[in-house]
């Protein structure tokens, strides 16, 4: 008891003489930024599926980016779910709210999500995912009593939501269709299970042995002899549709009563109140129970994907790339949370501001920037300036100054308001052999002098560079190989241009005008050809480090030119390219990873993405696995890393994907230029501890002194470069230091700059 009383008096003490440090912490918080804390950015405006709570207003919208949730009482988001925060995958298929008023969340890789409305806890069904099945996506649910039928890709499961158990073997053979048919959606009446796949209809009775091919029936005729996509259950009836039309079931199958919706190419059923909704290619219909013959429009001109109703009979109805559209209030909105534009990304640049760039790199995504806290997208929907293609490639920013290149769409120019587009009309930027007005650029980069240099996929002027001198004019330089393929583009020190090619000519191009853009007399023009120097890889992505060497990502690993400037000093013994190869169990063994991109901090160190494992974060020589980042470990978006970019301004490492976009913060922060507070967190600080202590506010290459106040310096160390640094709270032999405040020092070299921070430690 007295030893209890003793700890507690002291640890009062402590806090008593670390009030006005810990005060100081609060107001200098928005400095200090905790390592570990991932962010995820989807865009959700491709919903795929809605259901609504049982007893509230609250709509549950599936889309492509995750789960969000709509308030019909307000016409108001409330919460956004992701990987981040409950979901197993972004890629959203299908959803249901159960009796229990649970919704169920299928995903595109076989996961299930169960969120429970009235506790907001989450349950996982892992089965499907982690079965060997070549294509386990769940397209859809149905159910029984309670029990719930799952449509994947390869049949049916059956699924008790009440323990959560699976019940049965799979249904694998639905009569005399192909084993593992997909299963596109289900609806269950009291006595039989309807299923909607891709060789027509199969239906069984429910008391019958589901496992047992020859209990299903058949029905595969016109318009049911090609893939069906949807099925629902209405008036005693069972209605199923197709590209090819519509028929019901009642004790036979029957053309719908209107030969117009009999024909008609259908997405999806649903029936709502009294009224039978469905979807066309381009607008929603719907027919009385008691008088199917007459449909009426709902809705028309809409890319629609997916019909509910909400629990006043109202339609809410999915939108490819416009969220929900629900009645709230009598007002018909389309509800969808801020985000980018696609959750497609292609490259990303950052501006000095922080502001973010991202080139989508398909004809739809555009250009899309984040400011922190809202994205705002560029296309040629909203803002034809950009020119006349969505397909952006690569993007680049310089003191403000956007630059981005479009396939087929010229290089377009963003600084501030204005946007001014170059293509083959405005300027000298070159069109292709076949298309003489299709300009097609996919690289570009600026050089040491502000230079901006274009990189062309093909051309019809038998140049692939093009540096921007204003006024519309930019000058190309000759090839010495036909259409070259230009993609992504680097400068090192030296102002040499390093360009990755990986079609007609793969391979790695280096450019040197040697400060003369005009002239080329003293141009230094070579390529290390794929076949002779990486192993016939293709080169996907290069960057630059903090020691001017060159780091080549290819299909067949990393690569690294640690001296470039004899690349252009003797281009005919040019320096060769190293296999990169990282150090396990004392061997060092050859890094063989398919990479798409790669990418160095303030720290030097790499940041590699692959096409299927996700992300390798390595040393600054490349030698040591520090981390390793997938969708097993992380909540990262995809194990396809398409572009990386590690921001100097705020230490957050941004893994693009195919699937969106995931953020990871890092303490590589560039140092800062002089000493004004040194702040440490957490503080107190109590140890043994699995976080270290966080020491920000450091000038470049800082060494660090622990300091009691009687002056003993119980531990000293150097910072890795940046304006971090951490502590684990062992002294200099080893040992945990005792209780007690210290004082934080850090200093440069010549310690001509100084800073001073404290901390209280406390032991546990």
């Amino acid at each position: 008891m007295k030893n209890t009383i003793r700890i507690t008096a002291i640890f009062i003490v402590l806090l008593l003489s670390f009030s006005n440090i810990y005060s100081s912490v609060i107001e200098d918080s928005k400095f200090i930024s905790y390592a570990g804390k991932w962010e995820i950015f989807t865009d959700m405006k491709d919903v795929v599926a809605v259901t609504e709570s049982r007893n509230s207003n609250i709509v549950f919208c599936a889309s492509l980016g995750g789960l969000y949730t709509v308030d019909l009482g307000k016409g108001q988001i409330i919460n956004k779910f992701t990987t981040l925060n409950g979901l197993i995958s972004n890629e959203l298929t299908a959803i249901i709210t159960d009796t229990l008023n649970r919704v169920w969340i299928g995903a595109s890789d076989g996961s299930i999500t169960i969120y429970d409305i009235a506790t907001g806890k989450f349950s996982y069904i892992y089965d499907i995912k982690n079965s060997n099945e070549s294509n386990k996506s769940i397209n859809g649910f149905a159910i029984y009593k309670s029990f719930i039928f799952v449509a994947t890709s390869y049949g049916i499961q059956k699924i008790s939501f009440i323990n959560f158990n699976f019940v049965d073997a799979p249904y694998y053979q639905l009569g005399t269709f192909s084993t593992k048919t997909k299963v596109n959606a289900l609806t269950a009446t009291e006595s039989q299970l309807f299923a909607a796949t891709a060789s027509g209809i199969a239906y069984a009775p429910l008391n019958g042995n589901l496992n047992n091919p020859s209990t299903w029936i058949n029905y595969s005729i016109n318009p049911f002899d090609v893939n069906v996509t949807a099925i629902e259950k209405f008036d005693d009836k069972i209605f199923a549709a197709s590209s090819k039309g519509m028929w019901y079931f009642q004790n036979g199958w029957f053309p719908y009563p209107n030969p117009l919706a009999a024909t008609a190419s259908i997405k999806a059923i649903k029936g709502i109140g009294d009224k039978l909704f469905f979807v066309t290619t381009a607008q929603i219909l719907f027919s009385n129970k008691n008088n199917l013959s007459q449909f009426e429009q709902y809705y028309i001109d809409g890319n629609y994907t997916a019909i509910s109703g909400d629990n006043n009979n109202k339609p809410l109805v999915g939108i490819s790339g416009y969220g929900v559209l629900a009645d709230v209030n009598g007002q018909l909105n389309s509800y969808f949370p801020n985000g980018p534009n696609k959750n497609l990304f292609s490259y990303l640049a950052e501006d000095t501001d922080g502001t973010l760039w991202v080139a989508g790199g398909s004809g739809t995504s555009g250009i899309y920037k984040f400011d922190g806290k809202l994205w705002t997208s560029y296309n040629t929907g909203n803002e034809p300036l950009i020119g006349a293609s969505n397909d952006f490639r690569m993007i680049q920013v310089r003191n403000g100054v956007v630059w981005a290149v479009a396939f087929g769409g010229g290089a377009t120019m963003i600084n501030g308001t204005t946007i001014k587009n170059y293509n083959t009309y405005n300027s000298n930027l070159p069109g292709t052999q076949q298309y003489p007005n299709f300009c097609v650029p996919t690289g570009c980069v600026y050089d040491n002098y502000g230079v901006l240099w274009v990189g062309m996929y093909e051309t019809n002027s038998q140049r692939s560079l093009y540096a921007f001198r204003g006024d519309s004019i930019f000058t190309g330089i000759y090839n010495r190989t036909t259409d070259p393929n230009y993609g992504r583009m680097a400068v090192d020190g030296y102002n040499t241009k390093w360009i990755c090619s990986i079609v007609t000519n793969p391979g790695l191009y280096y450019f040197n005008e040697n400060g003369t853009v005009d002239t080329t007399y003293d141009d230094v023009y070579e390529r290390y050809a794929s076949s002779e120097y990486f192993g016939s890889a293709d080169v996907t992505d290069v960057t630059i480090d903090k020691n001017n060497e060159v780091w080549i990502a290819t299909t067949n690993g990393v690569f690294i030119i640690s001296n470039p400037l004899q690349a252009i000093r003797d281009p005919q013994n040019k320096p060769i390219p190293q296999k990169l190869g990282i150090i396990s169990g004392g061997f060092k063994v050859p890094f063989t990873e398919n990479c798409v991109s790669i990418a160095t901090d303030v720290l030097n160190q790499k940041w590699i993405g692959t096409a299927s494992s996700g992300v390798f974060h390595l040393s600054d020589d490349g030698t040591t696995l520090i981390e390793q980042f997938n969708t097993s470990n992380s909540p990262i978006a995809d194990n396809k890393i398409t572009t990386i970019l590690v921001s100097p301004n705020s230490g957050k490492a941004y893994f693009g994907t195919l699937k969106g976009l995931s953020a990871l913060q890092t303490n590589s922060i560039k140092p800062v230029a002089e000493f004004d507070k040194v702040i440490c967190a957490p503080n107190p600080y109590l140890i043994p501890s699995n976080v270290k202590l966080r020491i920000d506010g450091l000038v470049e290459a800082s060494s660090i002194k622990i300091i009691t106040l009687s002056g003993e310096v119980v531990a000293e160390f150097d910072s890795p470069g940046g304006r971090i640094a951490e502590w684990n709270g062992l002294d200099k032999k080893g040992n945990l230091v005792p209780s007690g405040i210290y004082i934080v020092v850090g200093f440069n070299k010549d310690a001509s700059k100084v800073g001073k921070g404290k901390v209280a430690v406390v032991r546990r």
